[in-house]
Formats: structure tokens, C-alpha cells, sequence
């Protein structure tokens, strides 16, 4: 994996590692581990030497053909299916954000609390459209489109063979909030209990009149990995800060798991969202 986790001091600029140079070290590094040149890798895949080296040096974007071929010699599971979307939806992610979708498509346990709206992993097409419209006011029609549909391709993590364990726990507020009216939010509420019902999903819903709580900093996400240490991703307006240095990523671990303790339990979190949807 390209790491994209190390903060850089203070002052100093963030390099944001484009999709297609990601693939094309995760294709070296599949490869490599294949024990193949480029040209042999070329032989197997059907395309020249010249072609698998541009891509490797993301200098040249691959296709979905070569895609699908790479992952069957490789043997990598599907990985570099994977950031296909990711890799054909980048102009639509904000230069900040983009190397956040690199690594939430590799996680293994994504933990996630949000104090204004159903996380993005989860929400649907209309739902989303609605918060990126009201989020970019200046936006046209076109471009709202283009955000949503790659904030939908970033949900095709759910269709791996692993999927990522999902751990979400959210305000009150945000299952009773009818962005995009109450129609949509009827549906994002009945998506949301679909999701629940997966092993891999859960979903927890900490009540308005929880007086105090471990989350009155704000939203954040926990992203852990196979191999790599695991990654605090805290976002803003306009910008974020990703890190994985122990002293950050452990006290926000804690207070997920205070929040998952101060919140409903799933059932009764299931019960509550029922409820509201009744009520619109």
C-alpha cells in the first residue's frame, strides 16, 4: 500500500498521491510478488511491455480490460478492480480527499462517528445528492452528478469478498434531519436498516439527550488495516487531516469506544430508526 497517512509538519504542503499512481505501485507491487517482469506480465495480459511500464509509473491510465486481466494473473483478489472507480471518479473528489478514498478501498475495519449526516459509505444516491447540493451551492446540476456518483463508487467496498467491518455511530439528529425531504430521508432511513442487517455493518445511534458524551469534539473515522498501523482521519471544511502516530490515534479509539457504550445498542438503534421512519 502507498503510504498517504504521515502527516507533514506544520506549514509544509501535503503531496496528494494521485489514483493512478497508486494503481500503478500496487501493480508493481503484485507483480514483484508474482516473481514477473513487465514483459512477462505484458505476454500473459495481451499488451506490450511499454504499456504495463507507463501504467506501473502512472503515467498512463489503465482500462478495465487490462484491469480484469491483471487481477486474474495476479492472483490479487480483485484489488486493482477496486480503485477502478476511485481511479475514474478522481476529478470528481476534492484534491484533499482523494487520498482518503485510497486507503478507506483497502481497509479491513472502517470505525466512523458523525454529527450531521448518515456517513457516506452509507448513504444513497438521492440522499447524497441532496447533501453535496446544499454543501456546494455554487455547483451546477452536472457537477453534483459527478460527486455523487463517486461517492456511490466508493461504497463498492461492500462487494468484496471481505468486506471492511463497519462500526457507525451516529447523532439522533441525523436519522431525524429530512435533508432532500422527508420522502428521502424515508429511503436513507430504510437503506440504513438494510445495511445493519449485514453482519459486517453496524449501526449505533447516540440520543440528543445524552447530556455529555465522548464525542463532543466532532466527527472522525478510524481506518484499520491488514499490515499498516491504523489511521485517524479528521475532516473540515474544505480540508483534513489524516495521521497515523499512536498519540493521535489512540484517544480517538477510546472515545469511539465510549461512544459505542454512551449509544443505543444496535437493536434499539434499529428500533429508533423505525420509529422516525413511521413518523414521516
Amino acid at each position: 500500500m502507498v503510504d498517504l497517512r504521515v502527516v507533514p509538519p506544520a506549514g509544509e504542503p501535503v503531496l496528494e498521491p494521485g489514483a493512478a499512481a497508486y494503481y500503478g505501485t500496487e501493480l508493481k507491487r503484485y507483480r514483484q510478488a508474482a516473481g514477473l517482469t513487465q514483459e512477462q506480465l505484458a505476454a500473459e495480459v495481451g499488451y506490450g511491455r511499454s504499456k504495463v511500464s507507463m501504467i506501473e509509473g502512472g503515467r498512463r491510465r489503465p482500462d478495465d480490460r487490462f484491469t480484469h486481466a491483471c487481477d486474474r494473473v495476479l492472483d490479487t483478489g480483485g484489488a486493482l478492480g477496486r480503485i477502478m472507480p476511485l481511479l475514474k471518479n478522481a476529478d470528481a473528489y476534492a484534491a484533499w480527499f482523494k487520498p482518503y478514498t485510497l486507503l478507506e478501498a483497502e481497509a479491513t475495519a472502517i470505525d466512523e462517528y458523525q454529527t450531521q449526516t448518515v456517513p457516506g459509505l452509507l448513504q444513497t444516491a438521492s440522499y447524497a445528492r441532496a447533501v453535496i447540493a446544499c454543501g456546494v451551492p455554487a455547483a451546477t446540476p452536472e457537477e453534483v452528478e459527478r460527486k455523487t456518483a463517486a461517492r456511490m463508487a466508493r461504497q463498492r467496498v461492500f462487494e468484496r469478498d471481505r468486506p471492511p467491518f463497519l462500526r457507525v455511530v451516529v447523532d439522533e439528529v441525523v436519522v431525524r434531519r429530512p435533508i432532500g425531504g422527508r420522502a428521502v430521508l424515508r429511503g436513507q432511513l430504510a437503506h440504513l436498516l438494510a445495511m445493519a442487517d449485514r453482519h459486517h455493518v453496524t449501526l449505533s445511534v447516540l440520543p440528543t439527550d445524552s447530556q455529555e458524551h465522548a464525542g463532543l469534539d466532532g466527527s472522525w473515522i478510524l481506518l484499520e488495516f491488514a499490515v499498516e498501523p491504523p489511521l485517524l482521519y479528521v475532516e473540515g471544511r474544505g480540508s483534513a487531516t489524516m495521521t497515523d502516530q499512536a498519540r493521535d490515534v489512540a484517544p480517538a479509539r477510546g472515545a469511539f469506544v465510549a461512544l459505542c457504550g454512551q449509544a443505543l445498542s444496535p437493536r434499539a438503534s434499529a428500533d429508533l430508526v423505525t420509529a422516525v421512519m413511521r413518523e414521516l
